[in-house]
Parts: C-alpha cells; sequence; structure tokens
C-alpha cells in the first residue's frame, strides 16, 4: 500500500451553492483528480523520458473559477507522458482538421503542415486543446508536437504525449458562476480563449468582400479588378495581390517589370474606396525557382537584394555550425527570419514598411508552417529555444512581428490575413483554410473545408475563410456549379474572398457556362451582396468572439452538446447567434438538414418549421438553406452599399459607403418571450409582439422591414406618433425613422 505521507496532497475548490465544490487533488502517488459532476476524472501515470513522475513533482493550481493548472518543470527537453481516464462519445478542438469535427477514438498530432493534397487529419492551423462530451476542456500549453491518442489505443484513456521541457496543463469546467452548469461548450471555449488570445478586431473594411487573383501579371489586371468590381456592382473593401509583385521573393519592392506605375495604380485602388493588401512570407530567396506563373521570364531577381545583408548580420535561423539556414519552399531555396532575435525582428519590420510606405493596407501572411524547417533538430535559434519547441512557435512569432506594425504604423487600420497560427496568434486577424481544390471531393474540396472551418471554431480561431471557389484549379475549372456552391456557403462566413490558381475572377466565373448565361456571376452577386448587407450582423458576432470567444461559425455540437444529432452534424453549423446555415456541398440540388429545438423559419421563404427534426431542404443552384430563430431581430446595412472604406479615406463620396442608415429585419411572428439584441453599435433592441424598443445614444435613420409577419401590418407609431408602412422594393412593409437615444415603435 502506498504511502500518503509521500504523495503531495494539494487541494484547491470552489464553493457552490447548487453543485458539489470544483477541487484538484492529487489522491494517489501517480494520480490527479477533477472533482467533475457526475463523475471525478483522473489524470494519471504522468511519465518524463520514460520515468515516472509522482504526483508530489506536480504543482496545482486554481487560475480562476472553473480554470486549473497542473505543471511541472524538468532538467531538459523532452517527452513527456500522461493519461486521462476518459472515453467520451466526443472529443472536439485540436485546431483546423478537414477530415472530421469528433476525433474520438482516433490519434491527432499538433503539428502545422502546409499540405496541397488531401489533408487527412493534417492541418495548417493545429491546437492542442479539445472538449469532452464528459464535461472538460483540456489544454496543454506547448509549442512542440504532441500526440493526442483519443481511444485510438486505449478504450478507457486518453493518452497525451509532447516534448517539452515544461510541462503545463489547463483544465477547464467551464463553470464561473454559482449559477451556471458545468461542463458547457461555450463556456469551457470562452474560458480557453481567454487564455491562448483573445480576438483583435480587424477594421470594419476587412469585414466586406475581398477581390483577389493568385498572381496579376501587369498593372493592367489590377486596375481591371478594380473598376470591374465597381462597373458589375459588386460590393468589396479589399484588392489583394499575391505573388509575385516585387522585383524578388520578399524584397518589398514592387516590381516596375510588372506594374508600369505602381504609385498610380495604388491611387487609383484607394480613390476607389479600396484598399490593398499585399502577400509575403518570411523567407529571403538566395536562388529562387523560375517563376511558373505566365509572363513573368526574366522580371525577377534569383536573389533578393537584401539576402545578403540579413546572413551577414545574423539574422536567419541558423546550422549548428553557424551558417544560415537555407531551406526549400515552393518559390525556391532561401532563408528564414529568426524571429526570436529583436534585431532581426526590427530589420525585418523595416523591409515590411517599404510597402507600408508605398501604400500597403494589409498582409497576407503565407508559410511558415513547422514543416518548413525542415525533418532535422538541428537548427539554432538566436534565444536557444530548442528547435523541437519551435515546431509550433515559428508561425506566432512571425504573425505577431507582422501585428506590431499594424497596429504601430497603421494604427490599427489594418489587417493579417494568415493560413498558419497556433495558441498565441489564433485570434489576430482573419484565417484563411490554405490550399483546397476546386471540387466536391470530401477529401480535399468544399465539403472538407466546411468541416475545417467549423474545428478552427471549435478552437478558438472564430475569424476563419476560405478561398471560394477552391484555390487549387482542376481541368474543369471554372465549375459554375461548384462556384455557385462555394459562393454561398462563403457568404455566410465571417470573410468572403475569391482566389484560384486558374486566376478566375467573378466576371469570368462562367467561361464554361452555357454560352449567353452566367449562372455563377448571377449567383455570386446575389451572395456577396447579401453577405455585405449582413455587415452590422457578422460584425456583432466577431464582437461575441473577442468577448466571449464564439466562434462566427458555430458548430451544432457547441450549443448542443446533449443533442446526439447535433453532436454527429459537421456540415451545417449555426453563422452568429441566430441563424442555422446547411451549404449544399455536393452536386445535388436537395440535402437533409437537421433543424434544432426549437422554432424556425427559413430565411428566404419564411416557411416555419419546428425542431427537433430532420428534413430534406430543396436547393436549387442558386439557393442556399438557412434557417432563422422565429422572432429574430437581424441587423443589416442597405444593399446598396458597395464598400465599408469610409469616404474621409479615399475621398470618394460616389461610391456608397456605410452612412448612418441601419437595417433592422423582424423575421416572422414574435418569440414567446421577448427576444433582445445588442447590435454593433451598443443599440439595444427588444421585440415583445407587435413592438420594438431601440435605447442607444448612437444616432441613425432606421428603416424596419416587418418580414413574414402572420398578417401584413397597416399602421405603426413611433414614440406615439403615425407613422407611415410602406413596402419597399421587394414588397416588405417598412418603417422609417431616425432614432437618437430611445426609440418605441409599434405596428398593427
Amino acid at each position: 500500500m502506498r504511502s500518503l505521507c509521500t504523495i503531495l496532497l494539494l487541494t484547491v475548490s470552489l464553493a457552490h451553492a447548487q453543485n458539489p465544490p470544483q477541487t484538484l487533488t492529487a489522491t494517489s502517488e501517480d494520480t490527479i483528480t477533477l472533482a467533475l459532476t457526475p463523475t471525478p476524472l483522473p489524470l494519471h501515470d504522468f511519465t518524463f523520458n520514460g520515468d515516472p513522475v509522482p504526483t508530489s513533482k506536480l504543482h496545482l493550481k486554481q487560475l480562476s473559477p472553473g480554470i486549473f493548472e497542473i505543471t511541472s518543470t524538468a532538467y531538459a527537453v523532452g517527452d513527456w507522458h500522461f493519461a486521462v481516464a476518459d472515453a467520451p462519445i466526443g472529443v472536439y478542438g485540436l485546431g483546423e482538421r478537414f477530415d472530421v469535427l469528433n476525433h474520438s477514438h482516433t490519434i491527432v498530432r499538433n503539428t502545422s503542415q502546409d499540405n496541397g493534397g488531401p489533408k487527412g487529419s493534417t492541418t495548417y492551423k493545429p491546437m492542442p486543446f479539445f472538449m469532452s462530451t464528459t464535461g472538460y476542456g483540456l489544454w496543454l500549453d506547448t509549442t512542440g508536437e504532441a500526440t493526442f491518442d483519443l481511444n485510438a489505443s486505449s478504450r478507457d484513456d486518453i493518452e497525451v504525449d509532447a516534448v517539452a521541457s515544461h510541462l503545463r496543463i489547463v483544465l477547464f469546467t467551464g463553470q464561473k458562476t454559482e449559477s451556471q452548469p458545468t461542463g458547457r461548450f461555450p463556456y469551457i471555449l470562452g474560458d480557453f480563449a481567454s487564455l491562448a488570445g483573445k480576438v483583435t478586431l480587424p477594421p470594419y473594411w476587412a469585414f466586406a468582400p475581398w477581390q483577389a487573383r493568385d498572381y496579376h501579371q501587369n498593372q493592367a489586371q489590377v486596375l481591371e479588378d478594380i473598376d470591374k468590381t465597381r462597373a458589375l456592382g459588386l460590393p468589396a473593401s479589399v484588392i489583394l495581390i499575391d505573388s509575385p509583385w516585387t522585383t524578388s521573393y520578399n524584397s518589398y519592392v514592387f516590381n516596375p517589370k510588372q506594374f508600369d506605375d505602381a504609385p498610380a495604380m495604388i491611387k487609383h485602388l484607394h480613390d476607389q474606396a479600396f484598399k490593398l493588401v499585399l502577400w509575403h512570407t518570411s523567407w529571403i530567396d538566395n536562388k529562387s525557382n523560375p517563376p511558373g506563373e505566365k509572363g513573368f521570364t526574366d522580371k525577377l531577381s534569383e536573389k533578393s537584394p537584401n539576402y545578403d545583408e540579413a546572413a551577414q548580420k545574423g539574422f536567419f535561423i541558423h546550422n549548428p555550425d553557424g551558417t544560415s539556414y537555407v531551406g526549400t519552399w515552393w518559390k525556391g531555396k532561401g532563408s528564414l527570419i529568426d524571429f526570436t532575435n529583436p534585431a532581426a525582428k526590427s530589420w525585418w519590420q523595416d523591409q515590411v514598411r517599404q510597402a507600408i510606405r508605398a501604400g500597403a493596407d494589409g498582409f497576407k501572411d503565407d508559410d511558415a508552417e513547422g514543416n518548413f524547417q525542415g525533418p532535422t533538430a538541428d537548427l539554432k535559434f538566436f534565444d536557444g529555444t530548442d528547435p523541437r519547441l519551435m515546431r509550433n512557435r515559428y508561425d506566432v512569432l512571425y504573425n505577431n512581428a507582422m501585428e506590431e506594425l499594424i497596429q504601430k504604423d497603421l494604427k490599427g487600420n489594418g489587417v493579417l490575413f494568415a493560413r498558419s497560427v497556433s495558441a498565441g496568434a489564433n485570434g489576430i486577424g482573419l484565417l484563411w483554410g490554405g490550399d483546397n481544390e476546386a471540387s466536391f471531393s470530401k477529401d480535399n474540396g468544399l465539403p472538407s473545408v466546411v468541416t475545417a472551418g467549423l474545428g478552427a471554431g471549435l478552437s478558438a480561431m472564430p475569424l476563419w475563410a476560405s478561398d471560394t471557389g477552391g484555390y487549387l484549379g482542376l481541368p474543369d475549372t471554372p465549375n459554375p456549379l461548384l462556384l455557385q456552391r462555394w459562393t454561398e456557403y462563403s457568404a455566410f462566413s465571417p470573410a468572403m474572398e475569391v482566389m484560384s490558381t486558374r486566376n478566375i475572377v467573378p466576371w469570368t466565373f462562367d467561361t464554361n457556362s452555357p454560352a449567353g448565361t452566367t449562372p455563377a456571376l448571377d449567383t455570386y452577386k446575389k451572395f456577396v451582396i447579401l453577405h455585405m448587407s449582413l455587415f452590422p450582423y457578422r460584425y456583432a458576432a466577431a464582437q461575441q468572439a473577442a468577448t466571449a470567444g464564439q466562434p462566427i461559425m458555430r458548430a451544432l455540437v457547441l450549443n448542443y452538446q446533449d443533442d446526439a444529432k447535433a453532436r454527429a452534424i459537421h456540415d451545417e453549423y449555426l453563422f452568429g447567434p441566430d441563424l442555422l446555415v446547411a451549404p449544399v456541398i455536393d452536386e445535388n440540388t436537395s440535402r437533409p438538414v437537421y433543424i434544432p429545438q426549437g422554432d424556425w423559419l427559413n430565411l428566404f421563404t419564411g416557411d416555419p418549421v419546428t425542431g427537433p427534426r430532420t428534413l430534406i431542404a430543396q436547393a436549387p443552384a442558386d439557393t442556399i438553406p438557412v434557417y432563422a430563430r422565429k422572432g429574430t431581430i437581424l441587423p443589416k446595412i442597405p444593399e446598396d452599399i458597395m464598400t465599408l472604406v469610409p469616404a474621409e479615406e479615399s475621398g470618394n463620396k460616389d461610391i456608397h459607403t456605410l452612412d448612418n442608415r441601419r437595417v433592422y429585419e423582424l423575421l416572422g411572428p414574435a418569440a414567446s418571450t421577448p427576444t433582445t439584441i445588442t447590435d454593433f453599435e451598443a443599440r439595444t433592441l427588444t421585440r415583445t409582439g407587435d413592438t420594438l424598443t431601440i435605447t442607444g445614444d448612437k444616432p441613425a435613420h432606421i428603416i424596419l422591414r416587418l418580414r413574414f409577419q402572420t398578417s401584413i401590418p397597416k399602421t405603426a407609431t413611433v414614440n406615439g406618433n403615425d407613422t407611415p408602412i410602406n413596402p419597399d422594393a421587394n414588397n416588405i412593409p417598412t418603417i422609417e425613422f431616425d432614432h437618437t437615444s430611445t426609440t418605441n415603435i409599434t405596428w398593427q
């Protein structure tokens, strides 16, 4: 029998009036127990390099209500192992994963990898955090590679292995107050996000649609994107110029052989109420590949002019012999900036400043996955960090170095668009899902992207988007039906951006459509306008991400974890708090849709439906099944808004931008209990029956649309004064008035 005198009995407690006290206790020499309700959760068999680590060597602490920490420090970087006595129905999180949402009975590696092919369980964005349906969350706070064996090898235990010197495990129960139940995913995720990295909200204009190409051959194509987007009435605020655009990769100097007059081009872009985002990576090349893009022969230097300076000053990651590490990436051979070196980071930021001075408003941070550090652990970093701990740290340093410039040089009026992140950079700017195939493939096409975005959201990466239409073109690209379906999905995403290796743009979407028809462009225009009009709803959801850690695209399991059918769904989601979205991810014109508990109505037809139930939704190619909670107050802006760049920044008063008009759509009859929302400008709206009260000091001209009411309203009052109800262009009964501080509206 083990002697209790050899065991560290350190207990932390949280008194709770309605539930048993939450405690984390060393209950034996090899077991620590979290007192969950109804079943305690043991963590056991801690080892380092194969040797047992007794609980007396583990330090237990309560960080705050519902958050507990286990730490220990070893003499060197080595292999930690522990087990969690848990066999849950579901395990969710662990980063952006393209194969499944529920990782139960799988093995997941915590490492980032660039992979343009079928991705399986690989990811650009790993996150060593998961939520178990047993009722807790676990974060292994490490930047090294780790493995989570989620009952694949043991039916009784989750087995975790990690490379680290300092072991830190954070456990979340989700219980912050006495009235709060334990184990609820929204609270667990919110608590994790508060520690790992909450959202830094980009400016409004970053939430407008983006227009991009895989490459612009010349200045004329950039001008075409600017002018054609405006001429076609396609709302957008961002032009993204991807690679190449510089004299050599990451020289940060516009290439005069590509752009005849870059300053004039950028001025025109800004004058047309766009912002400019530029691609880059943290590589600097000493031997670039010949450009594979058409029209670039002899236009780029093989060696970047800033390479030698960085090498001579020791600003790159090094080999063991002190020479600069030279690695291979898709543009050739080069070296990676060592962001652990303050002087190297400062020098690199000065390089980027050349582009900012030229007019850049944001940057697409490509690359930085751990695989680009090579297969060995021989690299040397300035601060002495063991290279095994840099596999998932490098991208965090890279993205934060860029975000420093956005906050300092651009005064926060800029955006970061990142591919590879982990804890510490998960909430910076916008994220995109990497290189996916332009297909309906479950392995690498639209279905896998939908799953990946939901997994990212469950891992505290709430502002995630994809390349509309799929980045990797195929022989049938552009496929009009695929573009329609991906457009519809993107419209109900945090951000909407077009990008393809085939360099398609909306006005060339229908190259393969029957002559004289433009179904893909027509669908794009319909949904890009809807996406823009939903800006207030999307931005309010982004504010919830910043304050409470809730993603904009919410897998059903997040809010319905006790519903077995909801737990199994990986291709529909809540978009913000009130919309249920079921994208069509194959070539069919209908799909099954699971409707969770509650009263809902079709966003486009008003047809009511009550859950829980599964229905077959009809979805012709230009529609997507979307449902709103009964009584939803849906905040929007008018559909004529074409940009979110303020007129005082562009100097253009002809292109409609965000003004003082605000639209609220009341969807269906009122719910049985009052409905209250707070919009993105801090107005509070409460609907009770056929009355609406708006409070808040932000003045606005309100356009109130009464959609799908039981009967057509005939009369209305605003603050007691009779006010007309008029049909709008779509024959929707509409009330217009000016709001200052408090407004009461009634109708009948």
